[in-house]
């Protein structure tokens, strides 16, 4: 059994694709994990989302950080990962889609359109309002910031804008989980990609294409739970991983 040509044989025969990506395809970028033993959340406490909102302090120091990760995401760009997904994604005549956990906007750099991708954490290149939903210009916060200036508010409602990520304890955008949920209920192959599916509501996710008599890949560097009932599991780094697949495609 050569398991890299049955994954390329289930993407040529698949008509609805959904790969789905964690934290695991954007380290191999070179962007920090953020959950890992050794992650950005082992050394910076979280910002609770009701403290974002009650205390200028935390918004402060949430900017503060979002421009270190800008800094970082200048440096860095879309791996052979990413370059696997944006083939996958972009094959003529099918109803592939993407959903992701990460919020580096790689995805898009590498190829990936907008509206095939579905960013269940959100965007951390991105700024809205919390109160009319409208996007803000990101780089007015971080010259706020630099400048030590008062943080400005929504032009179009006078709201307290955010980094449009998706933070511990605010709900999920539901238009976006309603999407993944539906996607990964018609789909008839997943892929997941770099995620350890322990974190929720993603972790749910390959359970409804499965639901669906889907057929299940996992390409990860550790084990899931998912692993016992996938169809197929590649447990290595996604370079070594993604290379050889490409070269199948």
């Amino acid at each position: 059994m050569n398991k890299y040509k049955d994954i390329i044989e289930l993407i040529t025969i698949s008509n609805k694709i959904i790969v789905l990506t964690g934290a695991g395809i954007s380290t191999e970028s070179g962007l920090p994990d953020f959950r890992s033993k050794d992650g950005f959340w082992t050394k910076n406490q979280p910002i609770q989302f009701q403290d974002y909102l009650d205390n200028e302090e935390q918004q402060r120091l949430s900017w503060s950080r979002n421009i270190e990760l800008h800094k970082i995401l200048k440096k860095i760009s879309p791996n052979i990962g990413h370059t696997f997904v944006e083939k996958i994604v972009n094959l003529n005549n099918k109803e592939n889609f993407l959903i992701t956990q990460n919020i580096d906007g790689l995805h898009q750099r590498s190829g990936v359109p907008e509206d095939k991708i579905i960013e269940i954490h959100g965007n951390a290149i991105e700024a809205r309002c919390l109160n009319c939903g409208k996007n803000a210009d990101i780089q007015n916060f971080h010259a706020a910031i630099k400048a030590n200036n008062p943080l400005p508010k929504c032009k179009n409602c006078n709201g307290i804008v955010k980094v449009a990520t998706i933070s511990f304890g605010q709900p999920m955008n539901e238009n976006d989980m309603l999407r993944a949920s539906n996607l990964s209920s018609q789909c008839d192959l997943m892929i997941v990609m770099g995620s350890s599916l322990s974190v929720m509501p993603a972790g749910q996710i390959p359970n409804l294409a499965i639901q669906s008599g889907a057929k299940l890949v996992i390409l990860n560097r550790e084990e899931t739970v998912y692993d016992a009932i996938a169809d197929i599991v590649i447990n290595d780094e996604l370079k070594i991983i993604c290379g050889k697949l490409i070269k199948l495609f």
